[in-house]
Formats: C-alpha cells, structure tokens, sequence
C-alpha cells in the first residue's frame, strides 16, 4: 500500500509536473504555482529530507516561469527545466543550491535526461534539443520535421537515450497527430520505428536497462496504452483493469498511474497499478485518498521504493510505496 509522508501546504494555484529520484532515499518534485491566476506563475520545487518534503529556495526569476520536467543524476546533481519568458529555463542544484543555467534557445522545453554533471539532455516541442558536455550547451538536431516534437525522454546509459512527442500531418479537417521516437548513441539522434502506432503520441517513456524500455501511447480519444521493449522488438502490454472508466495517464518500469471515475460522475478518482510479470494489479491507497477526487497525479521509482503524488481539493499529496 502507499503510505502518506507530510507536505508543505502549497497554494491551491500549484500544478504539478515531474518527479525524480536519486537512490532510495533522495527525490524531487517539480512544479508551478500560481496557475489559472492574476499572479505571475512561479516554479516550484519540493525536495525530500529523508523526513519530509521541504519546499526548495529557488532563484528569484525577472519573468513569470513554470517547470515541465525534472532528473536526478545524484544526490548533488539535479537539474528541472521549463519555462519562462518565452526561452527555456534550466535549473541546477548542487546539493546546496539552485542556480539557472543559461542555454541556447528552443522551442519550450518539456523533459530533461540527467546522467551525470557533464552529460544532460533537454527536449522541446521542437526539432532541436541541447545537450550539456560539462563546458558548454549544443544544439542536437532530432527531429526532421519543423512539425514534430517531442515531450519525454528516459536513458540507460551515456549511450542510449529515448525521446518521443508526436508530428502533425495533413491540414484543415484532415489534420492527425502520429507518434514520434528517437534515439541517442552517444553522437547522434536517429529517428526509429517504434511499435506500429499509426496515429497519436508518444506521451511517456521510461527505462531500467537497454532491454527494458516501456513506452505510454496515446492515440486520440482511446486513452494511453503501454508498450514494452525487449532489446529487439516491442511487445504490446494489456490495459490495467479497473472498476469504472479508467484513464491512464503515464507509465514507469513497472507502473502505470491515472484516474477512474464511476458511472454519472466526474469526479476522478487516483488510480496506480503495478505490472506483475503478467497483468496489472491495482495498487490501494490510503481509504480518504482512494474515495477522494484527485489530478496532477504522478509518480517515479527506483525499484525498491516508488513514489506517487496527486492534488486534491485539500491539496498535494505526496505518497511512498515500498517493496516487499
């Protein structure tokens, strides 16, 4: 079962992002507040002590910001990325303090791939993503269409990375979405054929080794459906059971999250699963977030623990789950 750890209270304008690991007992979690407001949108860090989460002191910014994505090559070692005043906005913390990292500039920056201090990847909305050799930001070409992106990335190593977003084909009422994957060998990104997926997007990705990628597609109204790598081809995942209607929202090595609403309602509630070796196998949560209506929900594993947040009307909530 997931067990709740506290959280600060955060504003109700807070969304949440991404969620990152380093080791069993370090994690992040990155966010925005001051969303669907008359403030100014500002980032949001929460980082957990080994207690509790804290609340992250961040650097005073000159324009409205947000973050999209966060990773953790190590404890002083983490880098979150989003936006702010229409160029991407990288943050790095050396395990004391967060500072803003310059960068050339692309197209809104959506996830982030840290592997070490001089080995760290941003992916946009665009062709272009950058690449961090440890002295300097470059440009990396991925993408041969000025009308595909991408939105996330996952690695197993300095040499192989995974990206994947979606293009847009056709015009007026003939306009469709088809998914997107790359991959990086350490000099180069390579367009890649990915399991048959004719229409939609590659929403998430996530890895444990290089035979053991998992990949969340979302082809229009059909919702995301989970496919696993093997080294040598992809193999389609049966969709987690659920009563209601469920929606799954993302995939870890391991996971899928998303919400369930019951019939002649629209209240939403969290739903996690965990994939048994055969099937899935819905995850319980404490007996007051189980019946409560939730979004933002996420979550992030290293294997032994897994972390899960969501956002109810009471506010966030952080989760930790642990294996047997």
């Amino acid at each position: 079962m997931f067990r709740p750890v506290p959280v600060p209270v955060l504003p109700p304008s807070t969304a949440l992002a991404d969620l990152a690991t380093a080791g069993e007992h370090h994690a992040w979690l990155a966010g925005t507040t001051g969303v669907f407001t008359s403030r100014p949108t500002t980032p949001l860090v929460l980082r957990w002590t080994g207690r509790e989460w804290r609340v992250e002191p961040l650097p005073a910014l000159p324009a409205p910001a947000s973050l999209a994505g966060v990773s953790a090559a190590a404890p002083d070692d983490v880098w979150a990325v989003g936006n702010s005043a229409g160029r991407p906005l990288v943050l790095h913390y050396d395990g004391t303090t967060w500072h803003v990292v310059p960068t050339p500039r692309i197209t809104w920056a959506k996830a982030v791939a840290a592997l070490a201090p001089d080995d760290v990847h941003v992916v946009g909305t665009g062709r272009d993503t950058l690449h961090y050799d440890g002295a300097a930001w470059r440009l990396r070409p991925a993408l041969s269409s000025a009308r595909e992106g991408l939105q996330t990335v996952t690695t197993t190593g300095p040499h192989d990375l995974w990206a994947g977003g979606g293009g847009l084909a056709g015009a007026g009422p003939a306009t469709y979405t088809y998914p997107v994957l790359v991959r990086w060998d350490g000099h180069t990104w390579t367009e890649i054929t990915g399991p048959r997926l004719d229409r939609g997007h590659v929403a998430r990705l996530a890895a444990t080794a290089p035979d053991d990628v998992w990949l969340g597609h979302v082809r229009d109204t059909e919702g995301l459906r989970v496919h696993r790598w093997d080294g040598e081809q992809w193999h389609p995942l049966p969709a987690p059971e659920d009563t209601g209607r469920l929606s799954v929202h993302g995939v870890a090595a391991g996971w899928t999250w998303g919400v369930r609403a019951t019939r002649r309602t629209f209240e939403t509630r969290p739903a996690f699963h965990r994939w048994t070796g055969h099937d899935w196998t819905p995850v319980p949560l404490p007996d007051d977030l189980a019946r409560t209506s939730a979004s933002h929900v996420g979550l992030a594993t290293t294997g032994a623990t897994t972390w899960a947040y969501l956002k109810t009307a009471a506010g966030v909530h952080v989760l930790r789950h642990t294996a047997p």
